[in-house]
């Protein structure tokens, strides 16, 4: 089988210059340099293979599959090459290479507006939120002040879609995600949390568009 060649789908200058190896960093790889660079013909096509894996029929992923088991020493990296097939089976977004062009733009968007959403309501500074902060957040709520005003705040945020829509987008069971709603000081941290990785996501998907040259000025 003769995997796409997915380092055509990248503009950058490593690309360019060593698709191969831009390809392995990219997928976060680069502690096997000296395993890769020794045999890129055994390689190269496994890469190429896991990072359009998922969307490939069932036939080819079981021989991307056979070629990990069968055609390279086992090691470590055997290891880790397993473990990426495996982790996108569990969730996509996990790694942005793996997503297609219309995905990773549906992403990129989505991500954009749990920003803008979380934002307008996150009340912890950012980016520098640290545990200490957190905990000291909720200190000051319980003693009072601005607990009474959070929770009118939540009482009207928890009738709203948010929560229910980033539980859909990851797998979280519903109940789960209206259950956040329930007590202001917890749902203020779940929403300071999906804001901080909401602006992870964003930035993340950000530089995958930029790498595909995807990314249009209205993006910036």
């Amino acid at each position: 089988m003769a995997a796409p060649a997915v380092s055509g789908r990248y503009v950058t200058a490593d690309f360019r210059q060593s698709p191969f190896m831009a390809l392995a960093d990219l997928m976060g790889l680069s502690n096997y340099q000296v395993q890769l660079t020794k045999a890129p013909e055994l390689y190269a096509p496994i890469l190429n293979g896991i990072a359009v894996y998922r969307h490939l029929p069932s036939q080819e992923r079981s021989a991307i599959n056979a070629k990990i088991i069968y055609d390279i020493p086992r090691n470590s990296l055997t290891t880790r090459l397993m473990d990426l097939i495996s982790d996108l089976s569990v969730q996509r977004y996990w790694y942005m290479w793996s997503l297609s062009d219309a995905e990773l733009r549906e992403f990129f968007e989505f991500s954009s507006r749990k920003l803008d959403i979380t934002g307008q309501v996150n009340p912890l500074s950012f980016p520098e939120v640290t545990v200490t902060s957190v905990a000291s957040w909720v200190y000051v709520s319980s003693r009072g002040g601005p607990r009474a005003l959070a929770s009118e705040a939540l009482a009207s945020l928890g009738k709203t879609e948010l929560v229910e829509e980033v539980a859909r987008k990851f797998g979280w069971a519903p109940t789960l995600a209206r259950s956040a709603g329930i007590a202001a000081v917890p749902t203020l941290i779940v929403l300071s949390g999906l804001n901080i990785m909401a602006k992870h996501e964003s930035d993340k998907s950000r530089r995958e568009l930029a790498a595909r040259g995807l990314l249009v000025y209205e993006d910036l």
